[in-house]
């Protein structure tokens, strides 16, 4: 059995949430050790071999801490001790099913489906052992975190209304353009001499004469149809020339004539954005994580009130 499906019969029985630290037991590790007890909950144990079977299960490629995989043993021993106070126990029957169903949907007879699970060095009593109690803390998830969780309209909105910086788009200017073109190929002096009328238009503009009006008596091209208008967009997206004459230009200021698509230019900065992504476009992200985030928050409490109400020695 490859890796591939094994984690498809493992997560045949899913348990949501990256709150749990599911380990499989009862393999029988290659070397001897000498054995000690590492910590002890309520009436049970975990031993030093334990501890290190779980950390060769752990198949992640970067070193686990021992201490937090430790730890992670002693929540889901508590667990399951919660489990079986409250009666919430897989039993043999919904296990047979659960097994049956896994090996249905992989096409397994019980000889192949037993072969399978030896490449991976289990067999079929210890991979039940491991998929009882995935399916038992998948039941107690459900019924003490997710039963009754939920994030109302008014909760996404408030958080939405709070951190509209994090839903922020790119800065956006809008300029009004006043365009002299300049014929193909064309001579000094001719370029000097349109450069020489945009001079005068500018100087007029930097006495406060109506831009706007400057725009329609001087301008040629598609835009001085629109009063000179180019509308908003980002400063990455304008032609280079355009990018260099605004980049120090505050709302309400006017650049300097500039040679440009063909062309002399005087713009004005008109307006600056910065625009936000609409509330309908990231309403299910937000509803999604003010959820996941209460799940996060009502284990962890769950967790810490066994851990109040039990008896841990942790000997490491």
């Amino acid at each position: 059995m490859n890796r591939t499906m094994r984690n498809t019969i493992l997560s045949c029985i899913a348990v949501t949430g990256v709150f749990f630290s599911f380990g499989m037991q009862g393999i029988a590790t290659a070397s001897v050790v000498v054995d000690r007890v590492v910590a002890v909950v309520n009436n049970e144990v975990i031993t030093l071999s334990d501890l290190q079977r779980e950390a060769s299960l752990k198949k992640t490629g970067s070193k686990v801490d021992d201490r937090t995989l430790l730890e992670d043993m002693i929540d889901r021993k508590l667990q399951m001790d919660a489990a079986r106070r409250a009666g919430m126990d897989v039993t043999d029957k919904e296990l047979d099913a659960a097994v049956a169903d896994i090996m249905k949907r992989n096409s397994f007879d019980t000889k192949q489906f037993e072969a399978a699970l030896a490449k991976e060095g289990l067999t079929l009593e210890q991979y039940k052992t491991e998929l009882r109690e995935q399916m038992t803390l998948s039941r107690m998830f459900n019924k003490y975190i997710r039963a009754g969780l939920s994030v109302d309209e008014a909760e996404v909105r408030a958080y939405y209304t709070r951190n509209l910086k994090l839903y922020s788009l790119p800065e956006e200017i809008r300029l009004r353009q006043i365009f002299f073109p300049l014929p193909d190929n064309p001579s000094p002096a001719k370029i000097a001499e349109v450069k020489q009328k945009a001079e005068e238009v500018f100087a007029r503009a930097q006495k406060g004469e109506d831009f706007e009006g400057l725009v329609r008596e001087f301008s040629q091209g598609v835009t001085a149809s629109q009063d000179g208008d180019l509308g908003f967009m980002q400063r990455d997206t304008l032609l280079p020339e355009m990018a260099a004459a605004t980049k120090t230009l505050k709302a309400g200021d006017i650049s300097m004539p500039f040679q440009c698509a063909g062309g002399y230019n005087i713009v004005k900065l008109e307006e600056v954005r910065t625009p936000v992504k609409p509330y309908e476009k990231v309403k299910d992200e937000i509803m999604n994580m003010l959820y996941q985030q209460k799940v996060e928050n009502t284990y962890r409490g769950w967790l810490q009130s066994l851990r109040s109400d039990a008896n841990i020695e942790n000997k490491l």
